[in-house]
């Protein structure tokens, strides 16, 4: 069973408001938070992303030769690299049962690499648009040891993982059950903020539509579970105080 949940800050992002509401205009950047999410079961200890990359740590110009490379500036030190977050909570890689990685975006997969020899949750359809580019972006590693995963799958009693297409195709969200708690819906980056939750308004996609109808049933899971919802990368959120009682 489920018994706690943390959530680990893994530094900033300065995202162009354009990326967070499609539709928004280009020019104003936003500071958004970087999470991880430590989960205890009665046997496990599962971690859910890693982060970003520590090619990151003081170089927020690191995509800056890329297309709408200026949208994205991150903003990392030392201590935000997903061994340091850990450490944090007092624990470290080697403690880890299993990684679930939701998506391979940088700032949710850049520590993947960190975990060879771990099993590697993962919806396929994330592995085979990874394999399908042209060019693997440097933090992805396809050495890992993946496990195939389906909307649905529980990988321990009080965690089940939700396939959630639209912001890539392979995209994991998770509804969490912990023991004696209220359930929690965590949306990843199917939802970025509550703004896009509550005015239905989406964020940066590869398929928008097929994106929309799976907010729509996430919506419909949280209700159905009387869950709270957690977003992916929400800053006033972050501030309230249930929140950061649970990022320790």
């Amino acid at each position: 069973m489920l018994q706690e949940v943390r959530l680990l800050h893994a530094g900033d992002c300065l995202i162009d408001a354009s990326e967070l509401v499609t539709g928004t205009p280009e020019g104003t950047l936003v500071r958004v938070p970087i999470w991880m999410y430590l989960l205890r079961t009665d046997d496990a200890l599962l971690l859910v992303d890693t982060g970003m990359p520590r090619e990151c740590i003081g170089n927020e110009r690191i995509f800056a030769a890329e297309e709408d490379g200026d949208h994205i500036l991150p903003q990392m030190s030392e201590g935000d690299t997903v061994d340091r977050a850990l450490a944090r909570h007092g624990y470290a890689i080697s403690d880890i049962d299993a990684l679930i990685s939701t998506h391979w975006h940088f700032d949710h997969a850049g520590g993947n690499r960190l975990f060879r020899g771990k099993p590697v949750l993962v919806h396929p359809a994330e592995v085979e648009s990874a394999r399908g580019e042209e060019e693997i972006p440097f933090w992805v590693d396809l050495g890992l040891d993946f496990r195939p995963v389906q909307d649905g799958d529980a990988p321990a009693r009080g965690v089940t993982l939700l396939h959630t297409p639209g912001h890539t195709m392979g995209h994991l969200s998770l509804l969490l059950e912990p023991q004696g708690s209220q359930p929690l819906l965590l949306t990843i980056d199917a939802t970025y903020t509550a703004r896009n939750w509550t005015e239905d308004l989406p964020g940066a996609m590869v398929d928008p539509q097929l994106g929309m109808r799976s907010v729509a049933r996430l919506k419909e899971i949280a209700r159905a579970s009387s869950a709270a919802v957690f977003f992916g990368h929400d800053a006033a959120q972050a501030q309230e105080e249930r929140w950061r009682s649970l990022a320790g």
